[in-house]
């Protein structure tokens, strides 16, 4: 060929490639590259298309319930996981992802099931396993808690997350010399309001006063609209017998949160303690529309039945309490003298006998994690105040 010639035909084939259209983009691959790039809303328009045109395969469900999960669509999420499972039944990270899904809606029950199920495919899965333990401590169910995520916690010692969730766990089941170095160790890596707070729980629990002042002073710093810390700051000011300041805490807490339970309870009580029995009712009828039946509300009911010397129903109101909450004495201490006024000093000793028992024991445990005051005279309700 001469020179000419070859010159035009390199000509006509640049020509040509030039005029030849680019091959079109399949929607799945075009989904899959938006996916890696962050754009979600692009990318979901894609797999939309993409699970529409083609036959459903589970990789594609499956990242457009991550993509709906990532623009909070999480109803959208769950249809696209649950789709995703029925063609990959026992895929652990479908499993997981559909748990994430339901706890972000706080669907408890039926994130717990999905961790579990990931767990009955995966179970090393540490993740897996402290997820099931939240759902469970959202559930109430604290002593699952604990023996979910101590496991974590054994395997991973210095997490702070399952740390937390297991001294929360603790808390809950008034373990305290068991939550407070773990909540303490938990606040040395997050230092958040929360863990200040929770911490200020835990020490409120042992009556170490001045440490929960110190805690929940900490958490009002960081976050002053918390709920709570007001009504746990005046608790603590309570114990360490400071009651104006007590009260003025519980009223900043009710100006924001109307209904707190702790601060309509802990003001009813102050009153009531105070001489000021119209207020401490009223205060205590607000709580008890928050928590009906609550065995702090019930033994004021029993206080106010015992001063009225209605001995009988102070009795079957004292029994309620101790059948919740048996080593709660400052019940036994009123049933005690329930007992002697009614003429049966037999089982009014039985009462006294249990009341210096549960003093050494509390001596004890206060001793240890460092009880620094004693609130209401050393007659603390907090064995029964549920925060």
């Amino acid at each position: 060929m001469k020179s000419k010639d070859f010159g035009l035909a390199l000509l006509y084939v640049v020509c040509a490639a030039t005029a030849r259209p680019q091959r079109k983009e399949e929607p799945c691959q075009a989904a899959n590259r938006l996916l890696a790039q962050g754009q979600f809303e692009a990318a979901r328009d894609k797999y939309q298309t993409c699970v529409k045109e083609g036959t459903p395969k589970f990789e594609n469900l499956s990242n457009l319930g991550m993509v709906d999960a990532q623009l909070g669509q999480f109803r959208e999420a769950i249809s696209a996981y649950r789709q995703a499972l029925a063609l990959s039944p026992d895929n652990p990270q479908l499993h997981m992802n559909l748990g994430l899904a339901f706890l972000k809606t706080s669907r408890f029950d039926e994130a717990a099931r999905e961790f579990s199920r990931t767990l009955v495919v995966d179970p090393e899965n540490e993740k897996a396993l402290e997820l099931l333990a939240f759902c469970h401590y959202q559930l109430k169910d604290y002593e699952l808690t604990a023996l979910e995520v101590a496991r974590v916690h054994n395997l991973k010692p210095g997490e702070a997350s399952a740390a937390f969730l297991l001294g929360s766990a603790y808390l809950k089941l008034r373990m305290y010399d068991k939550a407070i170095p773990l909540i303490d160790q938990a606040l040395r890596t997050t230092g958040s309001a929360e863990t200040h707070a929770i911490l200020g729980e835990a020490y409120l629990g042992v009556k170490a006063y001045k440490r929960a002042q110190a805690e929940f002073t900490k958490a009002l710093d960081l976050t002053p609209r918390m709920p709570g810390l007001h009504a746990g700051l005046g608790t603590a000011y309570s114990g360490l017998g400071n009651t104006d300041q007590a009260i003025a805490e519980y009223e900043k807490e009710l100006a924001t949160e109307p209904s707190s339970f702790e601060a309509n309870y802990y003001l009813g009580r102050l009153k009531r303690l105070s001489g000021d029995l119209e207020a401490a009712k009223k205060y205590l009828e607000k709580a008890e529309q928050v928590r009906p039946e609550d065995p702090s509300i019930v033994f004021e009911k029993a206080v106010f039945a015992f001063q009225s010397k209605d001995y009988p129903k102070a009795e079957a109101l004292l029994q309620q309490v101790l059948g919740t909450y048996p080593n709660y004495s400052e019940a036994h201490v009123l049933l005690s003298q329930v007992y002697f006024r009614t003429n049966r000093p037999e089982q009014g000793q039985r009462e006294k006998a249990m009341v210096n028992a549960l003093g050494k024991e509390a001596q004890a445990r206060q001793s240890s994690a460092g009880k620094d005051g004693q609130g209401y005279g050393g007659n603390s309700p907090d064995d029964v105040v549920q925060r």
